[in-house]
């Protein structure tokens, strides 16, 4: 892009074209021409883009009656956004996103028909979440303006944006590309062209440990779901957000990153996900997925600050001070192996803060009776925590998971595919985590690590835990 474009779209508004009226590009349009911008929606069908139009419109008019949005503000906003019925009349365009259909053909076809009528220092950037923008920048003349721009759904909701980088792709329009995406209010992370980019890439752990460690037996899914909402600090466990996405969609998800990775155990996709989409169990779309929503659900009953206790350390003290046995936070051995031939109860490790009560907390034990247990239960309950008993595994639940999704983000950075930092900050902002990653292990030390990794490595026969 000449630096003549560069600074004059940087002190007026740029024109921005949205290709796909579907769900992606009508809130990619929304959040453009709320952003200020004059927005022009193109789709092969006027019928999308009407639709896209009116849905935005009544997008807006929520907002307006929860008072998030004045209705000047609404009114300003639809008077910026213009359905076009040509690709020619995108020749003025400063900004053109794509969002049509994972098609790498379709996506040729429309590279070459807007070098031809855009100019050459319009940037020209893909939405796309499961092709390499490489492989869509191939057929350009200017390929260096060619960047993926992924957003999240919903796209004016959604805080980050994953600026991508292919080899083709020059650092002015990544920097510039950056700048627009702090305009329209998001968090811009940058990544290098690679299968699933940052967070797709990053989350697979989150869905696929808590599968195995289903496979295994190591606990029923609402005490898995729990457990890591509360001491991994995600909004949903992992159960409920397959069951809300659709497990067909994350089946899709999972298989295309497994294909791109060279079949790599790590991502195989699960048996728990195949064989419920192949009866139609599909989550909340069609009443029956890893939950039953054919029925009223109960709701979690919960208070809104921490428990008397607020770390799993500070309540294996206590309990430890009132309970004939030992108690002890997991520092990533069997409980078996930990307990020396007496009794011991074994914590799982809140890894962030506890904001709520009661928690759910994973534990396991060697050589308790069922009455012991009960009894520290009913200790941990007064000090407003839940115990919940799995078999002994090494990591439990929450350590297990926060390690598995380490590895994987240090790949990425190993890679050269993102740094720390925005991976971090990618997964926080990409699906509402409380810590990335690296943040999330920062108190599990690397011994800790280590013998888990060991353990399961020792356990397992499919190479998933293998680099």
């Amino acid at each position: 892009m000449s630096n003549q474009t560069a600074s004059s779209t940087a002190n007026q508004h740029p024109v921005v074209s949205v290709l796909g009226a579907g769900v992606m590009g009508q809130g990619i349009a929304q959040l453009s021409a709320q952003s200020g911008w004059r927005t022009l929606l193109y789709d092969l069908s006027f019928e999308a883009c009407d639709k896209a139009f009116h849905n935005i419109e009544k997008a807006l008019q929520k907002r307006v009656d929860r008072g998030r949005l004045t209705a000047a503000e609404a009114t300003n906003t639809m008077r910026r956004l213009e359905i076009v019925n040509d690709v020619e009349e995108l020749a003025e365009s400063d900004l053109v996103i794509e969002a049509v259909v994972e098609d790498l053909g379709v996506k040729h076809r429309l590279i070459r028909t807007l070098e031809k009528h855009c100019r050459k220092d319009t940037l020209l950037c893909t939405n796309t979440s499961s092709l390499s923008v490489a492989d869509i920048a191939s057929v350009a003349h200017h390929p260096e303006r060619i960047a993926g721009l992924h957003f999240f759904n919903p796209a004016p909701v959604m805080k980050l944006v994953e600026v991508i980088q292919a080899p083709c792709t020059s650092d002015e329009v990544v920097n510039r590309l950056c700048v627009l995406a702090r305009e329209m209010g998001k968090i811009p992370v940058i990544a290098q062209d690679s299968p699933a980019f940052i967070v797709n890439r990053c989350a697979r752990p989150f869905y696929s440990e808590p599968l195995t460690m289903l496979t295994e037996g190591l606990a029923d899914i609402p005490t898995l779901d729990q457990a890591i909402q509360d001491n991994a600090g995600t909004p949903l466990g992992p159960f409920e957000l397959m069951d809300l996405v659709g497990l067909d969609v994350n089946l899709k998800a999972t298989t295309t990153v497994w294909c791109a990775f060279d079949n790599h155990p790590r991502f195989a996709p699960s048996s728990a996900v195949h064989g419920r989409v192949a009866k139609g169990q599909l989550g909340r779309k069609s009443g029956q997925g890893f939950y039953d929503y054919t029925g009223a659900r109960d709701a979690r009953q919960t208070q809104d600050e921490p428990p008397e206790a607020a770390h799993s350390r500070i309540l294996a003290d206590k309990l430890a001070d009132t309970l004939p046995f030992q108690v002890a936070v997991s520092d990533g051995r069997l409980a078996q192996e930990a307990a020396g031939g007496a009794p011991l109860l074994w914590l799982d490790q809140n890894l962030v803060s506890w904001q709520r009560h009661p928690v759910i907390l994973a534990c396991t034990g060697s050589g308790l009776s069922g009455a012991q247990f009960d009894e520290a239960r009913h200790a941990a309950a007064a000090l407003g925590v839940t115990l919940k008993l799995i078999a002994d595994r090494p990591g439990l639940v929450a350590q297990r998971l926060a390690i598995m999704l380490e590895r994987e983000a240090t790949r990425v950075v190993a890679e050269g595919v993102a740094q720390s930092q925005d991976i971090d900050t990618a997964l926080r902002y990409g699906l509402n985590f409380r810590a990335g990653p690296f943040s999330l292990n920062a108190d599990i030390d690397d011994a800790c690590a280590e013998r888990i990794l060991t353990h399961l490595r020792a356990d397992d026969d499919t190479g998933r835990y293998e680099d």
